[in-house]
């Protein structure tokens, strides 16, 4: 998994998988979430949206 830096995962090329990745991380290892069977689906879901806004941020 890539470390985050300044720019931040979105702004480096991250894949969906890889921001999903991280952010399940963050929620169960720095957060103390508990992964409840939703928790990978969710993040999939966030890192699609967020991938799919890299565009409309990078013209900004």
């Amino acid at each position: 998994m890539r470390h985050v830096r300044k720019r931040g995962l979105c702004h480096e090329g991250a894949t969906a998988s890889e921001i999903a990745g991280y952010l399940v991380t963050v929620a169960t290892e720095h957060m103390g979430l508990t992964d409840r069977g939703r928790l990978a689906e969710r993040s999939d879901q966030v890192a699609k949206l967020l991938v799919n806004l890299r565009p409309e941020v990078s013209a900004h």
